[in-house]
Order: structure tokens, then C-alpha cells, then sequence
């Protein structure tokens, strides 16, 4: 059965929010290199990328919890970075659990 709507709310807010905003074409090889798309980490609840300003892709992730983002950063983005060297137009910005969170079902 369903879970009660209070519970269902606590459920919602378990979950971690970062953000990116690259050059776009450092941000697609990034995507590309992560394989956010074609191979998503099982903790990643949902990847969001839309254009930005001046050139620029903004990506929002939402994790699971803070422990998928440290893992994530473990198994894919620090082999990454030892072979690509640091992202040069933008770093993550974690924002922790949401303040509020609407999802239609």
C-alpha cells in the first residue's frame, strides 16, 4: 500500500542536491566521461542539464544522500580528474537536503 502522506514527506527529503555550471563543452565531455546518461550511479534519484548563460550548461543532480555523492566522487570523478586534471569552468556546489521538494506522481 501507499505509505501515509507524513511519511511520504519525510521520504521525499532524504535525498542530496548538488549543482554545476561549465563551459558547454566541458560540461558535455564531463556528462559524456561520467556516463551519467548511458550508465547512471544506482544513487543518482535524478540528473537535470538545461543551457545557461554565456555558453553554459547548469546540471542539478539529485542524490540519494550525501554518502552517494562521496562515492560517486570515489568510483567516477576522481579517476577523472587524475586524468583530465580539475574542470576548469566550474566545480560543484552541494546544497544539502531540500527545503522543499514537489514531485507529481
Amino acid at each position: 500500500g501507499d505509505l501515509p502522506r507524513c511519511l511520504t514527506n519525510l521520504y521525499d527529503h532524504l535525498m542530496f542536491v548538488e549543482s554545476i555550471t561549465q563551459d558547454r563543452e566541458e560540461a558535455e565531455l564531463w556528462i559524456q566521461r561520467l556516463r551519467i546518461v548511458e550508465d547512471p550511479p544506482a544513487a543518482l534519484v535524478a540528473s537535470i542539464a538545461f543551457p545557461s548563460e554565456n555558453d553554459t550548461i547548469t546540471v542539478v543532480n539529485v542524490w540519494d544522500t550525501p554518502g552517494a555523492v562521496a562515492d560517486n566522487y570515489i568510483e567516477r570523478v576522481a579517476p577523472l580528474i587524475e586524468e583530465l586534471g580539475e574542470p576548469k569552468t566550474g566545480k560543484p556546489h552541494r546544497h544539502g537536503p531540500p527545503v522543499h521538494v514537489y514531485s507529481r506522481r
